[in-house]
């Protein structure tokens, strides 16, 4: 059987939610003429380690990013030990080998003229180097750090950062160039869930066997990387000299990838801009499983009733939901609103059940928790919302759409291109304009049952699970007859 490594980060197998977990889930389910070898990398080291993985899952390669020394902490190759890397990794070498490679890579990514085809050189030099040496040692090691000053100190604006934030970009390199000591194995294809530090994993693999690399991405990385540094980077250097970082990199991803397979036009215009060519890319759209998700007669309460399914989080807009709310009482005082999904910050959650006891909507609005029966959920729904200020393609959509329900949505992303004609768009951070919508569609059956019958019509005929699988499997048997092209190409690269 042929063989892919499904590179992604915070997702499948161990962390069981989340759009991105299902769409990998069911690929892997499906695609059962592959073997499939997952790269997890995780933000948190206590993350779920127990889990089911079907029989085409030959192996698990979990590499938590904090909270841990080395990944080998956590797998052992057959064959390598850590000791071995210890002993072979002294100071002469660290010194005389590693900080030369380590400085060309800081170089590059801190360059307003970064070259992918170099930066991916040496991105596959600092692997084949830190896979028979201990990567601890050397990103600790004082030179490392007085290397990074030294680069920041040459920059008439990066010098202007503060100790603390350059401290931090330091950590935060360091630990993700940990992935870079980790032994690729040989396969046929390498499909990544996102284009960004995970994926040093796939340009690797494609330096070294020839595998074509596949990206598919749910949220365009470096869109919501933008998002995250306007909402969290107060200092302007630091602001400025992560944006050119990530650009960096994912232009070098990009330019390593074969293949492109965006969820959504959105997002592929959004990497046309980024630099990918336009005959890389190949838009598959996320597919909705039509015989779970459907019209379905369940309980539902008499009050009128908005449902939203979506993680609690600041991308997610929870906040301008709940604003609208307030604004929809005036109207229908006894408004109930069923928000479902977990939450990983807990801050951002605390603020939105302060905002719920300020405005005394506590009658108004719950939050539910995780859902374990999503289809249940929208058929229970007067309006469904989706309230978000970035997305890909969000399943949220295309599952309401497949239960046939009156959808209120923020024109973000791709969800233009699948509700559009069938449902309301609005302007993210608009709460009064979301308030509107929602109040227009309870107020008008007919409307209501009007859209929700052309959504489930648009979702028959364009969006299903079996259209979506079809298109990756095309993608997969066209990439794995290319491998062979692609070793050599690699081979030319690194002349």
């Amino acid at each position: 059987m042929k063989k892919v490594l499904l590179v992604n980060w915070d997702s499948y197998p161990n962390i069981m939610s989340g759009g991105v977990y299902s769409w990998e889930k069911v690929l892997v389910d499906s695609m059962t003429d592959y073997d499939f070898m997952i790269i997890n990398f995780l933000s948190n080291p206590n993350a779920n380690g127990k889990f089911s993985v079907p029989p085409n899952v030959t192996d698990v390669i979990d590499v938590p990013l904090f909270g841990s020394n080395r990944y080998e902490e956590y797998y052992e190759e057959k064959g390598k030990h850590l000791a071995d890397k210890l002993r072979r990794t002294n100071d002469r070498v660290i010194r005389t080998a590693f900080m030369p490679m380590f400085r060309q890579f800081l170089s590059e990514i801190f360059s307003n003229e970064c070259e992918p085809k170099k930066l991916a050189e040496i991105i596959f030099a600092l692997h084949k180097f830190l896979r028979e040496h201990d990567s601890k040692k050397c990103l600790e090691h004082i030179q490392s750090w007085k290397t990074f000053i030294s680069l920041l100190e040459q920059d008439p604006l990066y010098r202007e950062m503060t100790l603390k934030e350059a401290l931090t970009a330091f950590q935060i390199i360091q630990r993700n160039m940990q992935i870079l000591s980790l032994r690729v194995p040989e396969v046929d294809i390498v499909h990544c869930s996102l284009a960004w530090l995970p994926a040093m994993v796939a340009i690797s693999a494609k330096m070294e066997y020839g595998c074509p690399i596949l990206i598919t991405e749910h949220g365009v990385a470096f869109r919501e990387l933008l998002l995250y540094y306007n909402a969290y980077l107060r200092d302007e250097p630091s602001n400025i000299f992560w944006k050119m970082f990530s650009s960096n990199v994912v232009r070098t991803v990009y330019f390593m990838a074969d293949v492109i397979a965006p969820v959504c036009y959105a997002n592929a215009k959004w990497e046309e801009s980024l630099g990918v060519e336009r005959s890389k890319i190949r838009v598959i759209y996320n597919g909705v499983d039509t015989n779970k998700f459907r019209p379905l007669d369940v309980d539902r309460d008499s009050r009128p009733t908005v449902v939203c399914i979506g993680r609690v989080d600041v991308f997610k807009d929870i906040v301008n939901l709940i604003q609208s709310i307030n604004y929809v009482k005036r109207t229908y005082r006894d408004v109930q609103c069923l928000i479902y999904g977990a939450s990983t910050d807990l801050d951002y959650s605390l603020r939105c059940t302060n905002l719920v006891k300020s405005l005394g909507l506590g009658d108004n609005i719950r939050f539910m928790g995780k859902v374990k029966d999503p289809e249940i959920a929208y058929n229970a729904a007067d309006v469904v919302v989706i309230s978000s200020i970035t997305e890909g393609f969000p399943f949220a959509i295309i599952e309401a759409m497949a239960c046939g329900k009156g959808i209120v949505a923020t024109d973000v992303g791709g969800i233009r291109e699948a509700l559009d004609g069938c449902g309301l768009l609005v302007r993210s951070s608009h709460p009064q304009e979301l308030s509107g919508a929602i109040v227009k569609l309870l107020a008008d059956e007919k409307l209501r049952k009007d859209l929700g019958a052309l959504a489930l019509r648009k979702v028959h005929e364009r969006f299903t699970l079996e259209s979506s699988l079809r298109q990756y499997a095309e993608q997969y048997e066209m990439l794995s007859s290319r491998k062979g092209l692609q070793l050599a190409v690699g081979q030319e690269m690194r002349k």
